[in-house]
């Protein structure tokens, strides 16, 4: 079972609620509310709101397990930068294959702390000439797999028949466009709703790192 999962079925047998009592309350189906606390999904920001409201529990506390920050008690505004959670996210290599990008996947390299709103967050370091004039090769980029619905312009993680891209998204026509020398990469053009592995939200350099020569 998912951690959130797990506190999700917590604070909701504290309230005495059943699964279809939650629901109710949220809007959302009994069988979505099993699929939360069994793990098999996860809800999105928007409606970790309306689960915190219905349970009268913090976002923060559903999201990272944490009732305060340092600064003190959280405030009601979640948008400010102190109730922003600090998460520790697991960086990993650049995958050789999609399959090694599991919640099984090999031991960290290490771990960045990092502000910010995410469901399921991990790192990578980028190792792909594609994206070279938008990233340093060894550069950690901050995904969240829990953001798959593609926007026009977001730079997204895809399983591209079964190799790990880093891509911006297009739409009209639908595309997965390089960021690197013109000519060098193509353009890619799927058939159908490409496979998205995870969000990209943030990108910092590891100066521990040597600089490509």
């Amino acid at each position: 079972m998912a951690i959130i999962g797990r506190r999700i079925k917590h604070a909701r047998k504290k309230k005495k609620y059943s699964q279809a009592q939650l629901a109710d309350l949220v809007g959302v189906s009994q069988p979505t509310v099993g699929n939360w606390e069994s793990g098999n999904h996860i809800p999105r920001l928007n409606t970790m709101s309306s689960i915190a409201d219905a349970l009268e529990v913090r976002r923060l506390w559903l999201i990272s397990g944490t009732e305060h920050t340092a600064g003190g008690p959280q405030s009601s505004d979640n948008s400010t930068y102190l109730s922003t959670p600090l998460v520790h996210v697991p960086v990993h290599a650049w995958p050789r294959h999609a399959d090694e990008l599991t919640h099984n996947q090999k031991t960290a390299l290490h771990h960045v702390p990092i502000s910010l709103w995410a469901l399921e967050p991990f790192a990578l370091k980028i190792v792909d000439k594609a994206m070279a004039r938008e990233f340093l090769e060894g550069t950690i980029v901050i995904f969240d797999a829990a953001l798959t619905d593609l926007h026009d312009g977001r730079l997204y993680l895809f399983n591209w028949n079964g190799s790990v891209i880093l891509r911006r998204w297009r739409d009209n026509p639908s595309r997965l466009e390089p960021a690197a020398s013109p000519g060098q990469f193509e353009t890619l053009f799927p058939d159908g709703e490409p496979v998205v592995i995870a969000s990209a939200l943030q990108s910092i350099r590891d100066l521990w790192e040597p600089l490509p020569k």
